[in-house]
């Protein structure tokens, strides 16, 4: 199992993101990872991030009063060699009211898309090292 573990042991030279800028930028500035370029033997991580929305609920006249937006984070580790040795995808959704007031709307999912990363963060962080860890065992 992962007891008696030394989290210094999780050493990351590099991290490559891919997505929207946006969610890159708010992903990269929250993310606690400590990366040391200049380590040889350490693992390199490839994160992918995406969003989409879909419509929840319709009114009678059939306009979309409440969407379903989905923050998604894909991820790969690699060793030292460019041998993958682990990956997940993960996933997390929020129910947000849609007005008629598109700058509203807008700034409200903004507010979500960031709370569900900030979720997914935690989740990410767990499942790099733990991924990491049992590759070592």
């Amino acid at each position: 199992m992962l007891k008696n573990v030394d989290l210094s042991d999780i050493k990351i030279n590099k991290i490559d993101y891919s997505g929207p800028s946006g969610l890159i930028y708010y992903l990269k500035s929250n993310l606690n990872m400590p990366i040391n370029k200049a380590l040889k033997d350490a693992y390199s991580l490839k994160i992918n991030i995406g969003e989409s929305s879909a419509s929840v609920t319709k009114n009678t006249a059939g306009i979309t009063t409440e969407e379903e937006v989905t923050v998604t984070i894909n991820f790969q580790i690699f060793d030292n060699k460019g041998k993958q040795i682990g990956g997940e995808s993960l996933s997390d959704g929020r129910v947000v009211s849609v007005t008629n007031n598109v700058s509203t709307d807008d700034e409200v999912k903004r507010i979500e898309k960031e709370n569900i990363i900030t979720n997914l963060i935690q989740q990410l962080t767990f499942a790099v090292r733990a991924k990491i860890i049992s590759s070592q065992q």
